[in-house]
C-alpha cells in the first residue's frame, strides 16, 4: 500500500525547524531535477520513434535510407541510458540484492540499506569523475560524429551528467533515511513503496 502525503509528512515532523527546511529545500530540488529529466527522456523516447519512423518511410517509399538515422538512435539511446539512472534512483527501482535485509529486524534492516546506498553513491560519484575526464579527451582530439559531424564530447556529456545525477538521488535518499523515520529507497520512495511497485512521486 503506497504511503500517503500525510505519512510522509509525518516521518519529518520530528525534525527542528532548520533540518525540515533543509528537508524542504531539498524536495523542491527533486522535483526540478524530476520535471528536466522527464521532458529529457520523453524527447529522447520521441526522437527515436521520429528517426526510426522517418527511416522505414524513406526505404520503403522512396528506396532511399536516411544515412543518419542510425547514428542519431545510437546517440539517444546513449541519452536515455545515462538519464535512467538518475530516475530509477529517484523512484527505487534500481535492481538490489535483500536477502540479507529480509533476515534482520527493522533498524538493522535501514542501516543495511543507508551502507548500499552511500556505497552506490561513491562508486557513481567516481564514475561520473572518470566519465568527466574521458569527455575532456574527447574535447583535446576534436572528434565528431561520422555522418552529422556532431562534436562527439557534447554528446558524450550526457554519461558524466546522468553517472552525477545518479550519485546526487542516492545522497538524498541516504539524506532522507537520516532525516526521516522508516526506510528509503529514494527522498520521495520508501522502500515499501518500492517494493510494491509503486511509482507515484508525491511531495513530502
Amino acid at each position: 500500500m503506497a504511503t500517503s502525503k500525510e505519512e510522509r509528512e509525518q516521518s519529518l515532523s520530528h525534525l527542528p525547524r532548520g533540518l525540515l527546511g533543509l528537508a524542504h529545500g531539498l524536495d523542491k530540488a527533486d522535483s526540478a531535477m524530476a520535471v528536466v529529466e522527464r521532458w529529457l527522456i520523453a524527447g529522447c523516447v520521441i526522437g527515436m520513434a521520429v528517426a526510426s519512423f522517418s527511416n522505414v518511410i524513406g526505404r520503403n517509399l522512396f528506396n532511399y535510407s536516411l544515412p543518419f538515422t542510425e547514428e542519431i538512435m545510437q546517440i539517444l539511446q546513449i541519452w536515455l541510458t545515462f538519464l535512467g539512472i538518475s530516475y530509477g534512483a529517484r523512484v527505487g527501482r534500481h535492481i538490489r540484492v535483500t536477502a540479507l535485509l529480509d533476515m534482520v529486524g527493522e533498524t538493522l534492516r535501514k542501516w543495511l540499506l543507508v551502507a548500499g546506498q552511500i556505497v552506490t553513491c561513491a562508486l557513481l560519484a567516481w564514475l561520473a569523475w572518470l566519465a568527466f575526464k574521458y569527455v575532456g579527451s574527447l574535447t583535446a582530439s576534436g572528434r565528431v560524429t561520422p555522418s552529422l559531424r556532431w562534436p562527439l564530447d557534447v554528446l558524450y556529456s550526457i554519461v558524466p551528467i546522468g553517472l552525477g545525477l545518479g550519485a546526487v538521488q542516492f545522497f538524498m535518499a541516504i539524506m532522507r533515511n537520516l532525516l526521516s523515520r522508516g526506510a528509503w529507497m529514494s527522498w520521495k520512495t520508501p522502500e515499501i513503496d518500492a517494493e510494491s511497485g509503486d511509482l507515484s512521486e508525491t511531495s513530502l
